[in-house]
């Protein structure tokens, strides 16, 4: 694929070694090392201008310019859920991206599956999750049915050697994400959740600000995500679904305290809230203490009225807001004592037409055009013979299904799927303890 290098003074002579040099580094390499291998020092600066121009909206490794997102990786698909629908329109932006075969939950339901695959330019459809297991032409699946059934399914690709990007929740609980992982572990192979939030542009410039100390010592997060959904929504209100607002909502403004907070585990973890007449969370209200002087709050609710979806990040010298929707954000805001706010905007990518396959729906949801984020990352990191990406540690996975579990808890739900659940602590204490 020929890149726009013109317009930075490369000549063409340049221009088609600088190319060939990159080709054969598939998983990566710096400047430095491109411009020794080109014995053309007088032209560093310009080779440096144009890789980091090209770079900053496709995939890093290891901060090294990377191919891999052009390399080929074959993709499945264990569900043709909404979501599902989503990221492959915006997974089809990734160049090497090959959507070759999506699965139907069981044969009589295989029709959907063919109508997926016709809609959104997949090869083949399948009867069922085993015999996409153990398709030959497929190197790694997204799992998006419902997360109660993210286990079976997952472990099921996994033994058939398939890397696996499972939508968040990964499980229901923390005891089965254990289990999940255990099973990357065994096999080696990549395995992650699908946490979009971290990958946008936005999430990684207010990483950078807060590590750069621009808003000084952090002491403060607080995220809403507050929104109205409907009781036919099955799913949502059934226990045997995996049912709530934490699990599809709340683990949100959870995530992104954890991100704020360097990853720790909170010390204290303190919930009220309400209980729907069915047994599922439909509003909470989390204090977490992370340190003697961390803490985040968190509200979830999906039993009100919709209200912007906000989080904003309170340090000594000043505040970043991410600004509507936090969970997909575009635009964020840094005020800091005594001057007018900064405000970034970080649009989406251009949509070409192609890439609709003849739907003329659009997205589900709001902001889905950012899973290209998450899609190349993911991409390049299977490319690059990783086995998690970075932002999306498993450890980090595990303990916000702890922190999920300890909030359930309290707050007085539970899924079949958890058995009696674990008490991880005898009394849980006070924020203030």
């Amino acid at each position: 694929m020929d890149r726009d290098w013109e317009k930075h003074g490369l000549t063409a002579s340049v221009q088609h070694q600088l190319w060939e040099t990159l080709k054969h580094h598939p998983k990566g390499i710096t400047v430095p090392e491109i411009t020794k291998e080109l014995g053309k020092q007088s032209e560093d600066s310009k080779v440096s201008t144009a890789l980091e121009e090209d770079a900053h909206f496709f995939a890093l490794a290891d901060e090294k310019w990377c191919l891999a997102i052009y390399q080929p990786l074959r993709w499945g698909f264990a569900g043709t859920s909404k979501i599902a629908e989503d990221f492959i329109e915006a997974l089809s932006l990734v160049p090497g991206a090959e959507l070759m075969t999506c699965a139907a939950r069981n044969k009589d339901r295989l029709p959907q599956a063919q109508e997926f695959a016709k809609k959104h330019g997949v090869r083949k459809a399948v009867s069922d999750y085993e015999e996409l297991a153990k398709d030959a032409d497929v190197d790694i699946v997204y799992v998006s049915n419902l997360h109660p059934a993210h286990r079976d399914t997952s472990i099921l690709m996994m033994e058939h050697g398939k890397h696996v990007l499972c939508e968040k929740p990964l499980a229901v609980n923390a005891s089965v994400t254990r289990e999940m992982i255990a099973k990357a572990q065994e096999t080696g192979l990549f395995f992650s959740a699908a946490l979009w939030t971290r990958f946008f542009p936005a999430t990684q410039m207010v990483r950078s600000l807060i590590e750069s100390g621009k808003i000084g010592k952090v002491h403060h997060f607080h995220g809403d995500f507050i929104c109205e959904m409907p009781e036919e929504t099955e799913r949502l209100y059934d226990p045997k679904l995996g049912g709530g607002g934490l699990l599809d909502i709340g683990i949100y403004p959870l995530s992104i305290a954890s991100w704020v907070f360097g990853r720790q585990t909170p010390k204290v973890v303190s919930a009220m809230g309400m209980v729907h007449p069915r047994g599922v969370d439909n509003l909470g209200m989390v204090n977490l203490k992370y340190s003697q002087s961390e803490f985040a709050s968190v509200t979830f609710a999906m039993c009100m009225a919709s209200s912007p979806v906000e989080g904003t990040v309170h340090g000594t010298k000043g505040s970043i807001k991410l600004q509507n929707a936090m969970h997909c954000p575009t635009k964020i805001s840094v005020e800091l004592s005594g001057e007018e706010p900064w405000v970034f905007d970080f649009p989406l990518p251009d949509r070409p037409e192609s890439i609709n396959h003849g739907s003329t729906d659009g997205f589900n949801f709001g902001g889905s055009l950012g899973f290209v984020y998450e899609a190349m990352g993911v991409h390049s990191a299977v490319i690059c013979g990783k086995k998690q990406v970075e932002d999306v540690g498993r450890d980090e996975m595990i303990m916000l299904m702890e922190v999920a579990d300890r909030i359930r808890e309290q707050l007085g739900t539970s899924y079949p799927q958890d058995g009696p659940l674990q008490k991880l602590t005898a009394a849980m204490p006070s924020l203030t303890s």
